[in-house]
C-alpha cells in the first residue's frame, strides 16, 4: 500500500503520519487489496480539512472531514472510509447470497418436493373440499362440462356409491366407479 501526503497551507507532523498509518493498516484489514492511499490536509483561518481517497483494483473510496483539530478531522475522515468499505462489502456478501435467476417459471402445486428436497417426489396438496351430492351420471356430466376443473366426485342416485367423472385428453369424460 503506496501512502501519499500532501499538506495545504500546512505542514504534515509525523505525529499525523503515524496515526493515519495506524487507522490505514485497520483499514487495509477490512479492506483488502488497497494499492494507493492519498492523504491531503489542508487549514482554512478556524478549520482542519482533512480528504482521504483510496484506490483498490475494483473500488476507489473518498470522504472528507473538516473540525477544528487536524487530528480529529483525519481519524473521522478514516473512521468514515471503514463505514464505506464494510458497506461496499456487504452488499458485495448479499448478492453472493442470493439465488440465481430461475430460467423459466415453475408450477408449484403439486410439484413441490416431500422431505426438505431430498427426494423427487411430488407431495399432495389439498386444495378444497366439497360435500359429495347425490345425483345421476347425465347430471355429473353436465357439472363436468361447466366446471373448470376436469372432474367430480359425486355420488351417484341410483347405488349410492362414491363415482368420479373426469374429462380425458381425446374430449370425451371418463368414469371411474368403485367396486363393492
Amino acid at each position: 500500500m503506496q501512502i501519499e501526503y500532501t499538506g495545504r497551507q500546512t505542514e504534515v507532523s509525523e505525529k499525523l503520519r503515524t496515526l493515519a498509518e495506524r487507522k490505514l493498516r485497520k483499514l487495509a484489514k477490512t479492506l483488502r487489496g488497497i494499492t494507493h492511499v492519498h492523504v491531503i490536509l489542508a487549514a482554512d483561518k478556524h478549520r482542519q480539512i482533512a480528504e482521504v481517497a483510496m484506490q483498490s483494483p475494483h473500488l476507489t473510496l473518498t470522504a472528507t472531514e473538516a473540525t477544528n483539530d487536524m487530528a480529529v478531522s483525519l481519524a473521522t475522515v478514516i473512521d468514515k472510509l471503514a463505514r464505506q468499505a464494510q458497506r461496499h462489502l456487504g452488499k458485495r456478501r448479499e448478492r453472493k447470497r442470493k439465488e440465481p435467476a430461475r430460467s423459466g417459471a415453475k408450477w408449484s402445486g403439486a410439484a413441490a418436493l416431500a422431505d426438505g428436497g431430498r427426494e423427487n417426489r411430488p407431495r399432495v396438496i389439498r386444495t378444497r373440499r366439497s360435500s359429495l351430492k347425490p345425483m345421476t351420471v347425465e347430471e355429473a356430466m353436465l357439472e363436468v362440462e361447466s366446471s373448470d376443473d376436469g372432474f367430480l366426485v359425486f355420488k351417484d342416485a341410483s347405488t349410492e356409491r362414491t363415482n368420479v367423472l373426469f374429462k380425458r385428453k381425446d374430449g370425451n369424460l371418463g368414469l371411474i366407479e368403485p367396486e363393492a
